[in-house]
């Protein structure tokens, strides 16, 4: 057997998930805990069953109701900027989702506060990570335009759905110094990472994302 089939073949027996891990380094990815944490979490259990064999490859996937789970990057990106420039408090997260990117947050902020406007995916999103012991997360079924309903200020927010302007219920609740971070669709689409600093906004990084939109009221199971 050649060296170049010898490397091959130890490349493609590898875990799906190591593989993953192997990406997201090349692609500056350097948080070890991070990386060590989206490594361990069994990511298929997010996905819709018939893509679960596609769970730790680069792409977005469905999770139900036209909704996806981001890429792996993208999640790894989003959180990266956050252990780089947030206070670890508290996180208010608008779009649960699947869950995933709630189950990251949660290992490394004090409270996650989360919001999703979709009641079928609220309940498996909370059945979900309840079942796997994470007890440090707030759930909400409801429009997260509106914000979290009580006042509490939050360190950081994340928003997974694409929009063309900041809703200002979202940004209001945002500690001074505070990480804002979002995909909006201007210029071109993109997911963004802003820090508040008094009635401006530091651009911290951004890259190319496409995200499904942001959307108002709720959608009953």
């Amino acid at each position: 057997m050649s060296l170049h089939d010898l490397n091959w073949l130890i490349s493609h027996s590898e875990p799906k998930a190591t593989k993953m891990i192997h990406y997201l380094r090349d692609q500056g990815i350097n948080h070890e805990e991070l990386l060590a944490l989206m490594g361990s979490l069994p990511r298929h259990e997010f996905v819709e069953s018939a893509f679960s064999h596609l769970a730790y490859s680069a792409t977005a996937l469905p999770i139900g109701r036209n909704q996806t789970i981001s890429q792996p990057l993208t999640v790894a990106r989003m959180t990266q900027w956050l252990l780089t420039y947030a206070r670890l408090g508290r996180v208010l997260e608008i779009g649960t989702g699947s869950g995933y990117q709630t189950r990251i947050l949660a290992h490394f902020f004090n409270k996650v506060h989360t919001v999703e406007r979709q009641q079928w995916l609220y309940m498996r999103a909370k059945q979900r990570l309840l079942s796997m012991g994470v007890k440090n997360v707030e759930y909400l079924f409801a429009d997260g335009q509106t914000g979290w309903p009580h006042k509490v200020e939050m360190d950081a927010v994340i928003i997974t759905a694409m929009a063309s302007k900041i809703p200002l219920a979202l940004t209001s609740c945002l500690k001074q110094q505070g990480i804002l971070i979002m995909p909006i669709d201007h210029p071109t689409p993109q997911i963004g990472c802003w820090r508040k600093e008094g009635e401006r906004w530091k651009c911290l990084g951004a890259e190319p994302a496409f995200f499904v939109p942001l959307l108002e009221g709720l959608e009953h199971a």
